[in-house]
């Protein structure tokens, strides 16, 4: 009797201590699954290359891979990549260009989205999924401009003068100014003692903040951004001429299979 109630003791205890790995497990999985700062390649065009933070080497990037937020990216010649955002966005660039996925964050939960893309040079078309409530951000950044939207499609002409190009084809975007601090001017040359004409007052360093230029601009029309960060005001543009863009008509294509 005494040898039964020894055996059963340590089945007791061996239970105990084989029940928590289970239930850890459970938890690693769902916290794999709720993760939402991927964004994965759905096509690929020729080449894209891809940096990585901290690591020298480029890698080759394949359909079926996923980026993560700080992955730098650029697409070779005759390239072209799409990729499906957490929040059921996609986002195409073409060929020539480089980008850097700077936060791509989704809660599943609130549908809170905190998306950035930083665009160096080249072209990218966005269709951005609405979400109920406007939660969150979804913004690609330019050196000399920031396209914040919402439910969209639109697409940003990055120029290697600076100058940026920024099409909307249907919904509304808000184009601002980069934030920035403060400006100040470099301290000047210093030059041989003169005369002085008297005391006059000096401008002390000028503020420069997303303030200085907002712009909402609506579906079919169009703005652009000086090289030296200066905007137009939004305009019209023509519709029939823009189909005309091979660039254009393969995005169009593609965006309506996915409403499909």
């Amino acid at each position: 009797m005494k040898l039964c109630i020894n055996r059963a003791i340590l089945f007791i205890v061996f239970l105990l201590v084989l029940l928590p790995y289970p239930v850890q497990a459970e938890h690693e999985a769902l916290s794999v699954e709720i993760e939402g700062g991927k964004a994965e390649v759905t096509l690929l065009e020729g080449k894209a290359f891809l940096e990585k933070k901290d690591i020298a080497k480029t890698q080759d990037i394949y359909k079926g891979d996923y980026l993560v937020s700080g992955d730098r990216v650029s697409t070779d010649k005759q390239s072209r990549i799409e990729l499906k955002l957490p929040d059921e966005s996609f986002i195409r660039f073409d060929e020539e260009t480089t980008f850097e996925l700077a936060s791509v964050n989704f809660d599943e939960k609130t549908k809170n989205r905190d998306i950035n893309v930083n665009m160096a040079l080249g072209k990218t078309w966005a269709n951005v999924s609405k979400i109920l409530g406007r939660k969150g951000r979804f913004a690609v950044a330019t050196r000399t401009a920031v396209a914040g939207v919402r439910g969209t499609v639109y697409r940003i002409n990055v120029n290697k003068d600076n100058s940026v190009v920024v099409k909307v084809y249907w919904g509304e975007i808000d184009v601002s100014a980069p934030s920035k601090v403060s400006h100040v001017e470099p301290p000047k040359k210093v030059m041989k003692p003169s005369t002085v004409a008297g005391p006059h007052p000096v401008p002390g360093p000028h503020p420069v903040s997303m303030e200085e230029w907002t712009y909402i601009v609506r579906a079919l029309q169009q703005i652009v951004i000086r090289p030296d960060g200066t905007a137009l005001k939004p305009e019209g543009f023509d519709l029939a001429k823009d189909d005309l863009i091979e660039w254009v008509r393969w995005n169009k294509r593609l965006d309506a299979g996915i409403r499909k």
